[in-house]
């Protein structure tokens, strides 16, 4: 700036010493066209000339000098940026096929060829890379994005992995590309943390759930930090995350209240609780839904770092109250059996009279004659039948099992049959009827098992019961997953604009410029508009769910109102797209909701506007067999087949980015037209245009036929 003042004291004082020349020239005029006039006024006109160049010239020096300054330093800044990134730049020229790697501190970087680049690379990546390079250079993608593997180091080492980002730098006036940028980053490290954490986790997550055992974690502090699948399994829990959320300590639990934590080495319990007594006084975890008496056995192992400080408290355990139940209720089978033994005679008949009323039978199977009894009555057999015979009165499917459990008890091998088997019989309802066998070895004196002894029963309405059972819970399943599915996608839709208005209205609070005031503002408008139309379908589709809509159905002449509701769908038709609207009478007396078959046409529509940029759009109606058919047709870019399947499901559209309206439009269209008593069905080939069949009965009272009129509008194609 001080040199600008210094040139201007130069320049006034140059046109002062000029002026004062003029002025004293003026005073004699008579001599102001003669020969040495005439040269000192050329002389000055040179001296002018020569100091507005140089004045030029200076100018233009200082302040190119302040933008290589001012240059330098973004240069540095980039650098530093670059470096710390650990990310390169580099062009490639599609005319002389070099590419040169960008340096923010020199004029010019390294050039390559295309074949010393790829020493750089991978093999196999670099024929990757080449072939995105061939991509984005003809156009057939803006920019591309790959991870590339480095050149193996002469050392042996570990290549290093680079991400890579293609797009255009330059097109030339034919728009075809000129100069190609590539962004390289060094993502080595960061994919090795990342291989290496997903390694620990995969080794810790298996261990802890594919145990056989309960495994319960606590923190340094006795918080609950994971459980197993295996120990929610034992304790009865339904919902993990739930039990998660509630903070539970490992004080919460009754048989770890009176430990010392702090000095806790290796510690194991067994504990017998009455779960629903703790329950009942106190309720500190309510998710536990097993009841009754608890045999548990565990232990409590402290993770201990270096020091020997706490780090968190593994808990292996497993119920036993299976296990000690079966040990007490064999010890008092063995007690009542002899005391059955010793009142077998007096209990007799009261046994047979059992066995007749409920139908159940005792068998008897000796594995010396490989012969199975069967008793309705203790004092005499019912049937006697072969292993073969009983084989061939069961289903084809239960032949094999029937096989291994005779030859089980032929090698008089040890413990209990509990077996249920479907026969080739049918009871009085034309059911397949299934028998279950409960069987017990007995011993000889000698300790040997000499023959199995135990009941059968008809199990068929229990086995029936059952199937049923599990299809209606699978059924209810569904149905709740469907819900979830639902509420998920209303959720995610929700958020999607929600955000975008909560965004852009943040930016009016930090740095912009004012005239990007104006973008933000349409944007806040139009996530707004879309948030309130998904709100509004998401009300009405539920009300639809819960038949809550009225349907006032009222004498119309529909003729006068197809025109109109078509055109609530075509307010923002696309320039260039031709619209039809066949009308055929004159005069259509019908009884019909107007305002929801109304809703229906005009969505209908929209969605034919939206999904067409160019070609043709046509509306028509005619009425039929007691009913209104009504069609939209368009020329638009039309479906697959994947996404005409799911047409009508809830946000099924709203996976890619030709998703039309809020993704609830078909559905609300569908559920109205058949609460309305009528059907719709959809045609539709991607690239050739939909078809929209709609079918809505009515009563007609009169019926005028006119002049078939089409009505056009927009341009021409």
């Amino acid at each position: 700036m001080d040199c600008y003042h210094h040139l201007r004291i130069k320049a006034v004082i140059l046109l002062s010493t000029i002026a004062t020349m003029a002025h004293a020239q003026a005073e004699n005029m008579d001599t102001i066209a003669d020969t040495p006039h005439l040269a000192a006024y050329l002389v000055a006109a040179l001296m002018i000339s020569v100091f507005t160049m140089v004045f030029t010239n200076r100018i233009f020096y200082y302040r190119q000098k302040e933008v290589t300054n001012h240059t330098r330093q973004l240069n540095t800044q980039l650098a530093l940026v670059l470096r710390s990134n650990k990310t390169e730049l580099w062009t490639y020229d599609v005319n002389k096929r070099i590419i040169q790697q960008i340096s923010a501190m020199e004029e010019n970087g390294k050039t390559y060829s295309p074949i010393d680049f790829a020493q750089f690379f991978d093999h196999d990546d670099f024929n990757q890379l080449r072939k995105t390079v061939i991509a984005v250079r003809s156009g057939e993608k803006e920019e591309e994005t790959m991870m590339v593997h480095g050149s193996t180091p002469q050392d042996g080492g570990e290549p290093r992995l680079f991400m890579i980002n293609v797009t255009v730098l330059h097109r030339d006036s034919h728009g075809k590309a000129k100069m190609l940028l590539g962004i390289q980053r060094d993502i080595t490290e960061n994919a090795r943390r990342k291989e290496k954490a997903r390694n620990l986790a995969i080794q810790f997550h298996t261990t802890f759930n594919s145990s056989l055992v309960d495994m319960i974690y606590y923190d340094a502090d006795g918080w609950l930090t994971d459980i197993n699948e295996k120990a929610c399994e034992t304790f009865g829990i339904k919902d993990r995350e739930e039990l998660m959320k509630r903070h539970v300590n490992i004080r919460d639990i009754p048989s770890y209240r009176e430990l010392d934590l702090e000095h806790l080495d290796e510690t194991q319990l067994s504990s017998v609780n009455d779960i629903d007594q703790v329950k009942h006084n106190d309720e500190r975890i309510p998710e536990l839904t097993v009841g009754g008496k608890f045999y548990y056995e565990v232990t409590l192992n402290a993770v201990r770092d270096k020091e020997g400080r706490a780090l968190g408290f593994v808990a292996a355990g497993r119920n036993i109250t299976e296990m000690v139940e079966s040990h007490h209720r064999q010890q008092e089978d063995s007690a009542l059996l002899k005391k059955a033994t010793s009142d077998i005679e007096a209990y007799i008949n009261n046994i047979n009279y059992s066995l007749k009323v409920s139908g159940v039978r005792l068998i008897n199977y000796h594995p010396d004659k490989h012969e199975l009894v069967v008793f309705s009555d203790l004092n005499q057999p019912q049937y006697h039948l072969s292993q073969i015979r009983c084989i061939t009165l069961l289903a084809e499917t239960e032949r094999r099992r029937a096989r291994g459990l005779f030859l089980r008890m032929d090698r008089r091998t040890p413990g209990n049959i509990n077996v249920t088997l479907q026969t080739l019989f049918h009871d009085e309802k034309g059911r397949r009827v299934f028998w279950t066998f409960w069987m017990v070895p007995v011993t000889g004196k000698d300790g040997a098992i000499s023959h199995y002894f135990g009941l059968c029963r008809n199990e068929t309405e229990m086995v029936y019961t059952e199937q049923m059972l599990r299809k209606e819970t699978k059924k209810a399943q569904e149905t709740e997953e469907l819900k979830n599915t639902f509420l998920l996608n209303m959720s995610h839709e929700i958020r999607t604009p929600l955000n975008a208005v909560l965004g852009f209205a943040e930016l009016f609070n930090g740095p912009h410029e004012e005239e990007d005031e104006p973008v933000f503002a349409d944007e806040i408008k139009r996530n707004t508009n879309e948030l309130l139309r998904l709100v509004n379908d998401i009300l009405f589709i539920s009300r639809l769910d819960a038949r809550m809509i009225e349907y006032n159905y009222v004498e119309t002449d529909f003729s006068k109102l197809f025109d109109g509701f078509c055109y609530m769908g075509w307010d923002n038709i696309a320039p260039g797209v031709k619209v039809t609207v066949e009308n055929p009478y004159s005069r259509l007396m019908v009884k019909i909701d107007e305002q929801h078959l109304g809703t229906v046409i005009g969505k209908l529509c929209q969605l034919a506007a939206r999904m067409t940029t160019t070609g043709t759009i046509r509306a028509k109606y005619d009425y039929r067999q007691g009913g209104l058919n009504i069609t939209i047709e368009d020329t638009g870019r039309g479906l697959d087949k994947e996404k005409l399947s799911h047409i009508f499901d809830r946000f099924a559209n709203g996976n890619d980015n030709h998703r039309e309206g809020t993704g609830l439009d078909m559905p609300i269209i569908k559920e109205l037209v058949e609460q309305m008593g009528g059907g719709i069905e959809i045609q539709s080939e991607e690239g050739k245009g939909t078809t929209v069949y709609v079918t809505i009965p009515c009563e007609m009272t009169a019926l005028e036929k006119g002049t078939e009129h089409t009505i056009l509008t927009g341009q021409q194609i």
